[in-house]
């Protein structure tokens, strides 16, 4: 997401999040994305791995923003933006003319949380969340119609349906786009006689990657040379090759560890089709980028799946976890024949540009949709920037 707004609005955005690199922490300084120049604030440093850290990152961010409160309004920036809960109860009280919330998922995150110690507390936390809204001018969700409509019966009358802006997540279709099977396969060293899934993201519990090993082993009795990639890194790495080996499918499942945004795209292309196992979702990035490369999706019920499968056209949606129910979408998607086309269509109405629009008409300091002049960075972009993949 911060990619896409520096794209979008350049920089009248200056970034406030968490660095991978060296950049000197607690002090504003100049980056580049996508050969924008931009101002960046780090909290805190956070380097890449796998591994649920001993304190939540979470929980890290959110003193880190308090901590650098008086250096971060040093820019006299006066408008916030932000995809974080535990960035909206940090800055909230910070006197804005104007701050946007964004629920990139609207679950619950402590209810699902990687540390069991915080899922008791989910209640206390939401309740908090919705408190805080109370002071937002315009609260946007990347989620589909009934799930707005839990959130709202969740917020117990603190949030009305009217506050909330349904704008879904996008996709960046100069990066991700439909390229030669061979040609990613020949760079990825994948034979291109194999039957290819793959399955991009975070490797974690409510990924379902459970459901992705067993219905490929279904999958396999039938097409034994078959291969599924699973296209990223996380903390159920471990138990995830656990299983792997103790149905001994080494030679047919890899794990590709994280992977910058090419190879990813590289991963997309090379396969067959993308399978999605998730047990919830937001209005999936993932999905969104494997149907820019034009590939058939067999996925979970999940929020936002209804506007991006086409049952039969482009995938199929399994709204049971049972493995051959989804192995045998799996089959079948594999032999849509105008999948390429219907997939590349749908992405086409999330292209990156079009959410550069919606968010334009709906919150004042995105309002003159232009690349702004270097000097005025007026607005703030609070997101934690580091990487699920």
């Amino acid at each position: 997401m911060s990619r896409s707004l520096m794209k979008l609005f350049g920089n009248r955005l200056a970034l406030v999040g968490m660095t991978r690199g060296e950049d000197p922490i607690g002090q504003w300084t100049k980056k580049q994305i996508s050969g924008v120049p931009y101002w960046f604030f780090p909290v805190s440093s956070k380097k890449l791995s796998a591994r649920k850290p001993f304190v939540p990152a979470r929980l890290e961010f959110y003193v880190a923003l308090k901590r650098y409160r008086r250096e971060i309004l040093s820019l006299g920036s006066k408008s916030a933006f932000t995809q974080c809960p535990e960035a909206l109860l940090a800055v909230s009280p910070w006197n804005w003319d104007s701050l946007c919330f964004w629920f990139p998922g609207v679950e619950s995150p402590l209810k699902a949380s990687r540390y069991r110690f915080a899922r008791p507390l989910f209640r206390w936390f939401d309740s908090t969340v919705f408190r805080a809204l109370e002071g937002v001018e315009v609260i946007l969700a990347a989620a589909d119609e009934a799930a707005i409509n839990n959130l709202v019966l969740r917020s117990r009358g603190r949030l009305s349906r009217e506050r909330i802006h349904q704008v879904p997540t996008c996709v960046d279709t100069t990066e991700f786009h439909p390229d030669s099977i061979a040609d990613a396969r020949a760079a990825l060293g994948i034979p291109l006689h194999s039957r290819v899934f793959v399955n991009s993201g975070r490797i974690g519990r409510l990924k379902g990657w459970e459901l992705l090993v067993d219905a490929f082993e279904d999958y396999l009795k039938t097409d034994p040379d078959a291969l599924l990639y699973f296209a990223g890194d996380g903390e159920d790495r471990p138990p995830l090759e656990k299983r792997i080996a103790e149905r001994n499918l080494q030679a047919n499942i890899k794990i590709t560890g994280f992977l910058k945004r090419p190879e990813i795209v590289s991963y997309l292309n090379a396969a067959d089709a993308v399978v999605f196992g998730s047990f919830v979702e937001g209005w999936s990035v993932s999905m969104l980028e494997a149907l820019a490369c034009g590939k058939a999706i067999v996925s979970t019920g999940v929020s936002g799946i209804d506007s991006m499968v086409v049952p039969g056209e482009n995938g199929f949606v399994v709204n049971s976890r049972d493995p051959a129910k989804f192995s045998e979408a799996m089959r079948n998607a594999v032999a849509l024949p105008d999948a390429a086309r219907v997939s590349t269509s749908i992405a086409s109405n999330f292209d990156l540009t079009r959410m550069g629009e919606r968010l334009a008409r709906l919150w004042r300091p995105f309002r003159s949709y232009e690349l702004p002049n270097e000097s005025t960075a007026r607005s703030q972009l609070l997101r934690f920037g580091v990487a699920e993949r």
